[in-house]
C-alpha cells in the first residue's frame, strides 16, 4: 500500500534522551502551496503561503515538488495547466480543491495536462467548457490518480473529455463526465494499460449518433462500478487491439447505440453489468473477438422495435437489436451464461451468428446460455451468479459484500453460490402488509401485520402509529388501540429488519362516536336485516338479532349516522352497485344515512347519495338497496337495541316466566319455570319512550286485545295503538308495562294463574317483572 504523502520530512533518532548523529538543522519545504485567485495579496512570483498565495494554478505547478500539495480555493480559473514535475510513490504531488469551495477550470482551451510524469494526484477539480482540446489530457505517464470533481465539455465540443495515451498503472474514480462530443467521452489508446476506472458517471444529455462513453484500445484495463447514460454509438466500446479488459459492475442505460460493444477485442470479461433501454444490442460481441466471457449480466428493454412504447428517441436504423448478440468469428470463442434477459420480443432476445432467436433455440444452436434466464424478476437475479466467471467482482458496484439471502435458493456456481446477477447485490427490504380491523362499538382498531414478509434478514420489530399520537413498537405483529377521540385516522405500520431496513403500510379508518348497537326489523316480512356468511350484501331474513344482524350506529355528523356491521367489520355503503354493501372501514358520503322516524314508530334510512330510501330490490331479489323515492312498508324498519333482544320476563307474582303459549296461539301467561323460545321477546324501540314486544314464538307483536279489556296475545303483524307500551323501570330493578290503549298496567292476574291483562291502575307485585 502506498504511504501517505504526509510523511515526516525530518527523522530524528533518540537514545536515552540523547541526540545521536544529528547534523545542522535544515529548513523543510512547505507541505502545501496555496492558490487563491480572489486574494488581494496573491502573486505568481510569491512563495505560495497563506499570506501570499499564488494567483494561478500554473504558477504553483511550475514549482511544486514531490510530497507537496497545491491547494486551490474558490474561483473560476481560465488556464490550461501543464504538470511538468513528478512525485514519488511515497510522496506524490497533489492538486486539490478545498473541501468547502468550488474550484473550476473553465474555458474553450482549458484543462489539465500531464505528459511524461508519474505519481500525480488530482482531487476535487472541475474542468468545464473545453471545446477542441481534452479537459483531462494525460500522456506517457504512470501512477496518476484522479478522484472527485467532474468534467463537463462545452456543447459544441469536438475533443474527448478525457484522453489517456500511453498511461499505465493509474486510476480514475468518483466523478461525473458530461459530454455531447461526436467522438468518445473518454479514450484509452493502445499504449494505455493497467488503468482502472471506478465509480464514474458518463452522461450524454443530447446523444450524438456514433458517440461513445468510453473507448478502450489497450491491455489490462478495467471499467467498474460506473454509470453510462446516453451516447449514440455505444456505452462502452472495446476495440480490436484491446486485450484482457474487465467490464464489471456497471450500469448502462438509455440511448441509440449499443450498451457494451466488443469490437474484435481479446479475452474481454463482461461480468455483472446491468444494461437496459438501449436502442441496439444490449451486449454485442463481433468481429474477430476471441476468449470473450459474457456472464452474470442483467439485460432488459434493449433493441427497441418500431411501434413499441418507450423508444427513447431511437431512429429507425438504430432499432431492433437483441439483448445479447454474438456475430462473425466471435462465435468460436465467446462464453455466454448466467445472464438474465427480458426482451420486447422474447424470440429475438439473442443473436447467434447473425440469427435472431429465443433462449431455448440459443441454447440448442450455440451450446451457450445453459443458466441464462428470460426474466427480470428480482428473485431470479438473487443468489444465482457464477462466482467463477472471469472478472467476477467479490463486491457489487457500491462495495457491498455478497450476501446469502435465506429466502432465495442458492443456484449460483463457483466458490460463492449466492452472488447476485447484475451490477448490484440485492438486499431485499421487508415488505409491510397490514390489515385494519375496526370495532366501532368499542372505538378500537386492531392492526394485523402478520402477512408482512421479511427481506434478506428477519423482521426485528413492528411499529404501529395509530394517528392520534399513540405509537407502539413491539416484536409481535398484532396491536390494538382504543381511541379516546373521534375522527378519521391514518394508521401507519412500519416493519424493521435486523439490518435496519424498513417498509411501511398505511391504512385509513373512521372511528366515530357510537350511539348504540341495533337490530333492524324489516316490517314487510318481520325479519331482521342480516349478512349471509361470506357475503357483503344485506338481506332481511334473520328471525333474531344474531351477530350477523347486529349493527353499531355511529354519529357521522350533521344529524347523520353510519351503520357498522359487526359480522363483516365494515360500514354499510350505498355505493355504485345496485345494493347496499359492506367493504369499507372509512366513512364518506356513501356511508352516511339520515334516520327518519315514522308515525308508527318505525324508522326509514335515507342515503346521503341520491336522497333515496333503503328498501328491498324486489320480493324475488330481497337485497337491501337505497333506491326508493317514497316510504311504504318496504322502506320501514323497527329498531331493537342489542341489549333488548332475546329478553325474558319473570313475574314477581309467582316467579315464573311469561310465555306466548302454543307458539303464540294462546294469551301470554306467567306459567313457565324455565325459558325457551316461547318465553323470549325482543323489545322494539318505538321512540317517545314507547316500546313494542316482539314474540320469538311466532314473530308477531304482542297486543292488549280488545283495547285492553282482553288478555295480551302475540298475534299482530304491525304496531298500532294496542301494541304500544311504556316500559317503566322500578326502583327495585324490576320493570312494569303500561298499555298505551288504556293507560293501565299489565298484571299477572290471579298471582300468575291467569293470563296477562292490562287492567291495573297502580304498580304492585303482580305488575312487576324481572328482565332476563
Amino acid at each position: 500500500m502506498r504511504r501517505s504523502f504526509r510523511a515526516s520530512v525530518v527523522v530524528m533518532a533518540l537514545t536515552s534522551g540523547t541526540l545521536v548523529g544529528v547534523a545542522a538543522p535544515v529548513q523543510a519545504a512547505a507541505t502545501v502551496l496555496y492558490v487563491r485567485q480572489m486574494s488581494a495579496t496573491c502573486s505568481d512570483s510569491g512563495a505560495g503561503t497563506p499570506e501570499q498565495p499564488f494567483c494561478t494554478i500554473g504558477a504553483a505547478a511550475a514549482v511544486v515538488t514531490a510530497g507537496q500539495t497545491v491547494e486551490m480555493s474558490h474561483g473560476i480559473y481560465r488556464e490550461r495547466v501543464t504538470v511538468t514535475r513528478s512525485g514519488t510513490p511515497d510522496q506524490p504531488i497533489t492538486f486539490r480543491g478545498t473541501a468547502t469551495s468550488s474550484v473550476s477550470i473553465s474555458g474553450p482551451n482549458v484543462g489539465f495536462v500531464i505528459d511524461g510524469q508519474h505519481d500525480i494526484v488530482l482531487q476535487g477539480i472541475r474542468l468545464i467548457n473545453a471545446v477542441d482540446v481534452p479537459a483531462l489530457d494525460i500522456r506517457n505517464s504512470s501512477a496518476i490518480t484522479v478522484e472527485g470533481g467532474g468534467l463537463a465539455m462545452a456543447q459544441n465540443a469536438t475533443a474527448p473529455a478525457i484522453r489517456l495515451a500511453g498511461v499505465t498503472a493509474s486510476s480514475l474514480k468518483g466523478f461525473v463526465v458530461t459530454s455531447t462530443s461526436a467522438s468518445a467521452s473518454m479514450t484509452m489508446d493502445a499504449a494505455t494499460s493497467g488503468v482502472t476506472v471506478t465509480g464514474l458517471t458518463f452522461d450524454s444529455p443530447q446523444p450524438v449518433d456514433g458517440s461513445v462513453a468510453i473507448r478502450i484500445d489497450g491491455a489490462g484495463n478495467k471499467l467498474s462500478g460506473s454509470i453510462v447514460k446516453g451516447f449514440g454509438g455505444a456505452g462502452v466500446a472495446i476495440e480490436p487491439g484491446a486485450t484482457d479488459t474487465l467490464v464489471v459492475n456497471n450500469h448502462i442505460s438509455a440511448a441509440g447505440g449499443y450498451g457494451i460493444h466488443n469490437r474484435g477485442a481479446t479475452r474481454t470479461a463482461i461480468t455483472n453489468n446491468t444494461v437496459r433501454d438501449r436502442c441496439r444490442d444490449g451486449i454485442r460481441v463481433d468481429g474477430a473477438s476471441t476468449g470473450v466471457s459474457v456472464q452474470n449480466n442483467a439485460l432488459f428493454g434493449n433493441g427497441f422495435r418500431p411501434g413499441f412504447p418507450n423508444q427513447n428517441s431511437c431512429v429507425s436504423g438504430q432499432m431492433g437489436g437483441p439483448e445479447i448478440g454474438v456475430y462473425d468469428a466471435a462465435v468460436q470463442g465467446t462464453v455466454v451464461d448466467y445472464n438474465n434477459t427480458s426482451h420486447q420480443v422474447p424470440d429475438e432476445a439473442y443473436v447467434w451468428a447473425g440469427t435472431r432467436m429465443g433462449l431455448a433455440t440459443f441454447r440448442t444452436t450455440s451450446g451457450q446460455g445453459r443458466h441464462d434466464r428470460q426474466t427480470m424478476a428480482t428473485n431470479d437475479l438473487i443468489d444465482s451468479a457464477n462466482s467463477a466467471a472471469p472478472g467476477y467482482p467479490p463486491t457489487d458496484q457500491a462495495g457491498k459484500d455478497r450476501i446469502d439471502d435465506p429466502g432465495v435458493a442458492n443456484t449460483g456456481a463457483g466458490p460463492v453460490t449466492y452472488a447476485d446477477r447484475g451490477w448490484s447485490e440485492t438486499i431485499r427490504n421487508p415488505l409491510a402488509s397490514a390489515t385494519l380491523a375496526l370495532d366501532a362499538g368499542n372505538s378500537t382498531v386492531t392492526v394485523d401485520a402478520t402477512a408482512s414478509t421479511p427481506g434478506t434478514v428477519p423482521i426485528a420489530s413492528y411499529t404501529f402509529n395509530f394517528g392520534d399520537g399513540t405509537v407502539v413498537t413491539q416484536s409481535s405483529p398484532i396491536a390494538s388501540h382504543r381511541y379516546s377521540t373521534w375522527g378519521d385516522f391514518t394508521v401507519q405500520t412500519t416493519v424493521t429488519g435486523t439490518d435496519g431496513r424498513t417498509s411501511g403500510a398505511t391504512g385509513q379508518v373512521s372511528v366515530l362516536r357510537p350511539t348504540g348497537t341495533w337490530g333492524l326489523l324489516f316490517l314487510f316480512n318481520l325479519r331482521y336485516a342480516t349478512v349471509r356468511p361470506g357475503n357483503v350484501d344485506i338481506v332481511p331474513e334473520n328471525p333474531g338479532v344474531t351477530e350477523a344482524a347486529q349493527f353499531d350506529v355511529v354519529d357521522a355528523g350533521a344529524g347523520r349516522v353510519a351503520l357498522f356491521s359487526r359480522a363483516t367489520r365494515r360500514y354499510v355503503t350505498d355505493g355504485p352497485s345496485d345494493r347496499l354493501r359492506m367493504t369499507r372501514i372509512t366513512v364518506g358520503d356513501g356511508e352516511r344515512f339520515t334516520i327518519v322516524r315514522n308515525a308508527d314508530g318505525s324508522i326509514s334510512l335515507r342515503s346521503v347519495i341520491g336522497g333515496r330510501y333503503v328498501s328491498i330490490l324486489s320480493e324475488a331479489s330481497p337485497f337491501l338497496a337505497a333506491h326508493a323515492s317514497t316510504i311504504g312498508i318496504k322502506e320501514k324498519f323497527h329498531q331493537v337495541k342489542l341489549t333488548d333482544a332475546g329478553r325474558t320476563f319473570k313475574a314477581h307474582a309467582n316467579g315464573k316466566f311469561v310465555s306466548a303459549e302454543s307458539w303464540g296461539t294462546k294469551p301470554l301467561i306467567a306459567s313457565r319455570p324455565a325459558a325457551s323460545t316461547w318465553e323470549t321477546f325482543d323489545i322494539v324501540d318505538l321512540g317517545n319512550g314507547q316500546v313494542a314486544l316482539f314474540a320469538r314464538a311466532n314473530n308477531h307483536f304482542v297486543a292488549a286485545e280488545g283495547a285492553g279489556a282482553q288478555p295480551l296475545q302475540a298475534k299482530r303483524l304491525a304496531v298500532s295503538t294496542w301494541e304500544r307500551f311504556t316500559m317503566i323501570r322500578n326502583s327495585d330493578g324490576s320493570v312494569s308495562f303500561r298499555a298505551a290503549v288504556n293507560n293501565r298496567y299489565v298484571a299477572a292476574e290471579g298471582a300468575g294463574t291467569k293470563p296477562l291483562l292490562a287492567g291495573r291502575t297502580a304498580i304492585n307485585t303482580w305488575e312487576k317483572f324481572t328482565l332476563g
